[in-house]
C-alpha cells in the first residue's frame, strides 16, 4: 500500500524481504483472529453484565465470576497474539480454547444470572 510523507523512513513493497513479508503476513492474521473473537465476547460480556446487574445484589457470586472469566479471557487474547507472533501453533490452540471456554462460562454465567 501507499504510507503518509511521514513514514517514508519505512520499507516499501519492493524493498521487503521474505521475512518482512511473512512477518507482516503473520501480523495481519493475528489482526483478523481478534476481529473474529473479540467482539461476539464483548456482546456476551454486555450482555451478562445487564442480566447480572438486573438481578441486583443477589448476583453478587455472578458478578464475582464474570469478572474472573473476562479476565482470563483478556490475557488469554493477549497470550493468543504472542504464541502467534512465535509460531507456537500448539500453544496457540490451547490458549485459543480457553478463551473460546471464558467467552461460553461468560454467556452461560449471565443466563444463570437472568433466571435469579
Amino acid at each position: 500500500g501507499t504510507r503518509p510523507a511521514e513514514d517514508t523512513y519505512q520499507k516499501d513493497a519492493a524493498e521487503a524481504t521474505e521475512e518482512d513479508k511473512t512477518n507482516l503476513d503473520r501480523a495481519q492474521r493475528i489482526v483478523n483472529n481478534d476481529l473474529e473473537n473479540i467482539p461476539y465476547t464483548m456482546v456476551l460480556a454486555w450482555g451478562s453484565i445487564y442480566c447480572i446487574g438486573t438481578v441486583g445484589a443477589s448476583a453478587d457470586s455472578n458478578a464475582l465470576a464474570h469478572i474472573v472469566f473476562y479476565t482470563i479471557f483478556v490475557v488469554c487474547r493477549f497470550a493468543h497474539s504472542i504464541v502467534y507472533i512465535k509460531g507456537l501453533s500448539t500453544a496457540r490452540s490451547i490458549v485459543w480454547l480457553f478463551g473460546v471456554i471464558c467467552s461460553f462460562g461468560i454467556a452461560i454465567n449471565g443466563a444463570i444470572a437472568s433466571f435469579k
